[in-house]
């Protein structure tokens, strides 16, 4: 449960700030209702950003500077929320404070060490593509620490739902198409097939091609966290098809750390990848979650279109604030 002692703030609590900055007493009391009536681990975001506690925060983007303006009363809220869950016992992880405040404290952590290791390492610079949901809380927190990292939206169910069988090589599955031929898929409706051009405008779009490294000097890695290995497998075909050679580098995300290097790890860092622990911090959703009738392969611009959710707005909240206090 929340800890109430922060939920029942009181007048003489409230004397420290301004007057005009804190909410009638009333206000924190349906505050309070709204954020505990969810159950331990999620609270509405919909409804929390209907009361207008978080004006900051209904913008389509949370940025540093909107952090730095955040209103006193904004702050309570948030420190509120980014405390919500805390002393509960994930069985998933292990992690015995699944705070949303704990947790940026834990991905800062390992993005930390992991960005220290590659300036060192890549002494001529490099670029970390992180594919999808799972690696992007660690890879976009590298890029808020100054690394050169972005995450491409990237889901297996976008080549898994062809009727053309997995095991086909690439030029079956991501075929050149006459007429803009459609195929049934359950998620999205009607997906368009796309062609090798299309593939390469999309990387395009993310700054990545064939001839990134000869380019720019640096090194070209992607990475992601590798399960049963098919959405591996299926992006590795497509840089193949696309004629990337062995002009970069795949290190699964549990990889990127270098043997040896020490973390203060209370939790099991291979089951909140693997889950949804981490991944409900990334800055944007893998598209099988917010897209249907989209094909975000030919329209790439979707994406950044994609208001950020609340819980990752936090994080970022969490992350800022921990970094200016360094």
């Amino acid at each position: 449960m929340l800890n109430m002692k922060i939920l029942q703030i009181n007048c003489n609590y409230n004397n420290q700030f301004c007057s005009r900055q804190c909410l009638p007493t009333e206000s924190w009391i349906a505050l309070r209702d709204l954020i505990t009536s969810s159950d331990n681990y999620y609270f509405n975001e919909r409804e929390l950003l209907k009361t207008g506690y978080l004006p900051t925060f209904n913008k389509a983007r949370f940025e540093y500077s909107d952090y730095k303006n955040l209103s006193t009363k904004e702050k309570l809220i948030i420190d509120i929320l980014n405390k919500k869950c805390a002393n509960l016992e994930d069985s998933f992880s292990n992690r015995k404070d699944v705070s949303i405040k704990k947790d940026a404290e834990r991905i800062l952590e390992v993005a930390s060490k992991i960005k220290e290791y590659f300036d060192c390492k890549y002494k001529n610079g490099y670029k970390l593509v992180g594919i999808g949901n799972s690696p992007a809380p660690i890879v976009e927190t590298m890029q808020l620490l100054g690394a050169d990292a972005s995450t491409l939206p990237f889901s297996r169910a976008q080549i898994e739902d062809s009727p053309v069988s997995r095991d086909f090589p690439y030029e079956h599955w991501v075929p050149e198409v006459d007429g803009g031929e459609l195929f049934s898929n359950s998620y999205y409706g009607h997906f368009e097939k796309c062609s090798a051009k299309d593939w390469e405008e999309y990387f395009c779009f993310y700054g990545i091609d064939k001839d990134f490294q000869q380019r720019t000097g640096k090194t070209l890695i992607f990475t992601d966290y590798v399960a049963d290995g098919w959405t591996k497998k299926y992006f590795e075909s497509i840089l193949e098809g696309l004629g990337f050679g062995k002009n970069y580098e795949f290190i699964e995300t549990l990889s990127l750390l270098p043997y040896g290097v020490k973390l203060h790890l209370n939790y099991n860092l291979f089951r909140c990848l693997d889950g949804s622990s981490f991944k409900d911090y990334a800055k944007m959703e893998s598209p099988k979650q917010y897209i249907r009738k989209i094909d975000i392969i030919k329209h790439p611009e979707y994406i950044p279109s994609l208001p950020e959710r609340l819980k990752s707005k936090l994080f970022r909240c969490a992350l800022y604030d921990l970094m200016t206090k360094k």
